[in-house]
């Protein structure tokens, strides 16, 4: 039995004393006394007498295993010029001798560092003789070095591949700078893969860290055999803590015809699993980012008068892809990040749902920040589209977008209360490990949408109470993962996840809600940290 303040997120009983647990289930939710008293005298009771108890948060769009693999990594987050990233860099060299090539984690940023810049191959070059560098940059970019270039075989006579971009100087000849995936993936194909047991074991010690922030459920979108397999493999040993809905990514620089075949080929769909782990819906990315002027915008960027950004897939490849969901029980989450890029998927969404009504299946579009219209609005709730959104990445990018596109208009991108307002099911996230995995910081910054390299609130009118931004993290997250039967309240009859925080966050200041400390936190009943 456990017993407080239980915020249950439950809209029939938003507030209750005490909740019974019975096996991995809530057996009972209702006043102390009432609890004890279905408990029995044997009960055990953990009583928190401050704070608050919430169902277990759930990240709707966090990248679980990558994140623990770059925890092996040379770790580059905390650099604040090229010299500290160059520095970080031979220091990595020194300490794995072991390793081929030198390769950094992909949650490094380059607004955080004094030249506002990536570093060039020439730079890179000094770091370790002929060894070849590989710097990735949040799914969406690569640095590297002339070395990797050379083994790539990319130089001043390469073509760039189609959704992707190969950035050059003056002369033509490439700077180290890979744009999106068809273009960066010309390296990182060449990359010694961390062994399957390496891999494995970072995703078994990222849970832990997990745990400590209150996250019971996340979303890995993108993920391909290999990886579906790990976590395959950690469920039927009960080591997977973190339950996890994984979504398989499509591979949309391949043959379009490749592509269609590879999904048909699936003998499950979206939902085959159980409470521990579960299919999701089909990755497919359809544009690029912000901070990388590779989002597909309606308008040319600012200080570059003739982009809009890249799309990666192909309209009618898109299109073949969300058919053959709709017709077949898939759901499908696509990356959108520009404008322009959520026109085209609520149009083709729109188009298909003529044949193959989509409603009952959840399609979502993730990300989705970079001013979505009324009519994508409204669009998304006449089909019954989803919204994976995370506000961290507004309070990560916003110092950046704020010098190319204006304070002004930055204040109304990551709009979540348009969403909300609109009737649109919004699930918060992180996409960790480009911005951080804590829930609480998302929290706060939706509430509050203050930008500390600001020094200020940007865009407060998409601001939302704190009571919204703590059912994006609960309710709707479960809703996105296909498990709002089961997760997102605490409820007679769902699952026993739940996490206790040092203060109520519905009470506290709203500037202090990053500060509220996860004191201990269940998943199934069991507890899996208790700070």
């Amino acid at each position: 039995m456990v017993s407080g303040c239980i915020l249950t997120m439950d809209p029939l009983r938003p507030q209750a004393e005490a909740f019974v647990t019975l096996g991995d289930r809530v057996a009972f939710v209702g006043t102390r006394e009432e609890a004890l008293s279905v408990a029995g005298s044997g009960v055990r009771e953990i009583r928190f007498d401050e704070g608050a108890v919430l169902p277990g948060l759930i990240d709707s769009h966090n990248h679980m295993l990558w994140t623990g693999v770059q925890r092996t990594q040379a770790n580059l987050a905390g650099c604040k010029s090229i010299k500290d990233l160059l520095a970080a860099l031979r220091k990595y060299a020194v300490a794995h001798p072991e390793r081929e090539w030198i390769v950094s984690g992909a949650g490094w940023h380059v607004e955080t560092l004094a030249e506002k810049r990536y570093p060039t191959r020439h730079e890179l070059d000094g770091v370790s003789g002929n060894q070849p560098v590989y710097l990735p940059r949040v799914g969406h970019a690569a640095a590297v070095n002339s070395e990797a270039l050379r083994r790539a075989g990319i130089g001043r006579d390469t073509d760039d591949p189609k959704g992707g971009r190969i950035e050059r100087d003056e002369n033509g000849d490439p700077t180290g700078l890979l744009l999106e995936p068809p273009a960066f993936n010309l390296v990182g194909r060449l990359v010694p893969p961390l062994s399957r047991h390496e891999r494995r074991q970072a995703l078994l010690e990222v849970q832990k860290a997990y745990h400590a922030v209150g996250i019971c459920g996340i979303i890995d979108p993108g993920l391909g055999p290999e990886d579906m397999a790990i976590y395959e493999e950690l469920c039927r040993e009960r080591r997977l803590t973190v339950r996890s809905v994984i979504m398989p990514l499509a591979q949309t620089h391949d043959d379009p015809d490749r592509v269609i075949a590879d999904l048909r080929a699936w003998g499950v769909r979206t939902g085959f699993g159980n409470e521990w782990l579960k299919l999701g819906g089909i990755k497919v990315y359809l544009d690029g980012g912000a901070s990388l002027g590779t989002a597909l915008m309606r308008e040319p960027y600012p200080d570059e008068k003739c982009q809009c950004g890249i799309q990666v897939t192909h309209t009618d490849t898109f299109h073949r892809i969300v058919e053959l969901c709709a017709s077949t029980g898939w759901s499908i989450g696509v990356h959108t990040v520009g404008g322009k890029a959520i026109d085209i998927a609520l149009a083709v969404f729109e188009d298909v749902n003529r044949r193959y009504p989509i409603k009952d299946l959840r399609f979502s579009l993730i990300h989705a920040y970079l001013w979505p219209s009324r009519e994508n609005i409204d669009t998304a709730r006449r089909l019954n589209v989803g919204v994976a959104t995370q506000a961290s990445m507004q309070f990560q990018f916003a110092p950046l977008l704020v010098r190319r596109f204006g304070k002004d208009l930055v204040g109304r991108a990551t709009p979540v209360k348009s969403w909300i307002d609109g009737g649109i099911t919004v699930g918060g996230g992180s996409d960790s490990p480009v911005t951080p995995y804590q829930p609480l910081l998302g929290i706060w910054h939706a509430v509050t949408r203050h930008v500390d390299a600001l020094g200020t609130s940007i865009g407060s009118d998409e601001a939302i109470s704190a009571e919204q931004a703590l059912t994006m993290y609960t309710r709707n997250s479960a809703w996105l993962s296909f498990s709002d039967q089961e997760r997102g309240m605490i409820r007679p009859g769902m699952l026993a996840d739940w996490v206790a925080l040092s203060d109520n966050p519905l009470e506290v200041d709203p500037m202090g809600l990053r500060e509220i400390n996860v004191t201990a936190t269940a998943v199934g009943g069991a507890i899996v940290h208790n700070g």
